[in-house]
């Protein structure tokens, strides 16, 4: 028997692979992009699978698991890194939605999981599938088939990943007190801190006990031509294999059934038989509860003036999420927009200035905004109140476009801007004093 805390033998993951059952179900791709990894680090992309003997050959050279997209393209093999998001949509003729739950404890990641199909059942989605991932958490997806084609006008292969990332939002808003209930029933938050090994107070969010400081859906996946983990791939951490599941039997899911040498290969991920719109209701109504942009950005600005403080600007000093906006980005740029006018005016930048740093920054966005919409954006934001940029955590920002990569300092802040005032403060830069007077007739 396979222990998941140790590592297998080559003999034996090439035992595992070359059996018939697994490399058809590893054929079953259907358009997509795939991808291979070797150990710690992934083969050249794009590939595609399309015969037996392509699986053998890339096993027998070391392949240790099997990854594919989310996205459905017309020619997977005419990607590449360089291509423009604008033609990327060109190129894609649809997505599925994949909801990656990411939590460290399975009992918990069961919970959830069984939640996120009552829910979408219940706004009227039937094909939905479920696998285990091969760690500890859960892929359900949605097929592509049954959302609308279209929307407000715009095709719903255009809407990737901004459509997924806001039905995900949608899901987790709706659940939230359910899943906070059922943990501080069954667990408490005692337990759930020893079980997670952190600090009580890193579980609660404005002194309410906040659930999905432990258990989330991992946006990463929400991204132009990001992979998941292949049905009846190994996974190396655990050498445990990623393993479709009837969505109505998740509770009852032993890891024993996901060891290699005790795998029922029965079940797949991807044969379904959707219905036309049937997801039409979700998505309808994730789109109307998430709330205009400049009304959620005033509300992730707890409402609160911000002092202004005035310092040079020392790109040593940034937060990793504003360097990584920074450097330009082909998600998330209107939010980013938002994000930098009040990061910039709040070390003490004019209006013109800002709309300077904004405007240089947006030749590095693939495709670049609108001029007009970051000047429109700047002007906004000098007409009212000054207010910090969003906190770390909220809804819709930085981890939502993959910015989110915190280092040491970022665990003793909650939002960016406390970050550089924190790095500024003990470099002990010279700060000016504030003419209020001027900044406030800015």
């Amino acid at each position: 028997m396979t222990n998941a805390s140790n590592n297998m033998k080559p003999s034996e993951i090439l035992r595992y692979y070359l059996n018939d059952e697994i490399i058809t179900k590893l054929l079953n791709v259907k358009n997509r992009e795939c991808a291979v990894r070797y150990g710690e680090s992934f083969g050249k992309r794009p590939m595609l699978f399309q015969y037996p003997g392509d699986i053998e050959n890339l096993v027998k050279t070391g392949a240790t698991s099997f990854h594919v997209s989310e996205e459905r393209w017309n020619n997977p093999l005419d990607l590449s890194k360089d291509i423009a998001k604008e033609k990327l949509s060109d190129m894609r003729n649809g997505w599925d939605m994949l909801i990656d739950i990411d939590c460290k404890a399975l009992e918990i990641s069961k919970i959830f999981c069984k939640m996120l199909v009552d829910k979408v059942e219940k706004e009227g989605v039937r094909t939905v599938s479920v696998k285990f991932s091969g760690g500890s958490g859960f892929h359900l997806m949605i097929p592509y088939e049954t959302f609308p084609a279209t929307v407000n006008g715009i095709e719903a292969n255009r809407l990737f990943p901004d459509a997924p990332m806001i039905m995900s939002i949608f899901l987790k808003d709706e659940l939230r007190e359910k899943l906070k209930a059922i943990l501080e029933k069954d667990y408490g938050v005692k337990k759930l801190a020893a079980m997670f090994k952190l600090d009580e107070s890193k579980l609660y969010k404005n002194g309410v006990f906040e659930p999905y400081s432990i258990i989330d859906i991992d946006t990463v996946l929400l991204s132009e031509r990001h992979m998941f983990r292949m049905q009846y791939s190994l996974n190396e951490k655990k050498w445990l294999v990623s393993l479709p599941l009837d969505k109505n039997k998740v509770e009852s899911f032993n890891i024993e059934a996901a060891r290699p040498e005790n795998v029922d290969t029965s079940k797949d991920f991807f044969n379904l038989s959707p219905n036309k719109n049937e997801a039409a209701s979700l998505f309808i109504r994730a789109y109307d509860k998430f709330e205009p942009e400049e009304k959620a950005d005033k509300e992730a600005n707890n409402k609160k003036e911000f002092r202004i403080s005035i310092i040079p600007l020392n790109e040593a000093y940034l937060p990793p999420c504003i360097k990584l906006i920074s450097a330009g980005l082909q998600d998330g740029k209107k939010r980013s927009a938002f994000i930098l006018t009040n990061f910039y005016r709040n070390i003490g930048k004019t209006k013109e200035e800002v709309a300077s740093l904004l405007l240089d920054w947006n030749k590095k966005n693939k495709p670049p905004l609108k001029e007009n919409l970051l000047l429109q954006q700047v002007n906004y934001a000098f007409a009212s109140k000054a207010y910090p940029p969003p906190n770390c955590d909220a809804e819709g920002y930085y981890k939502y476009f993959n910015v989110c990569f915190p280092n040491e300092t970022c665990k003793l802040i909650k939002n960016p801007l406390s970050y550089y005032l924190k790095l500024s403060k003990s470099r002990n830069e010279k700060r000016p004093k504030i003419n209020r007077k001027v900044l406030s007739s800015v």
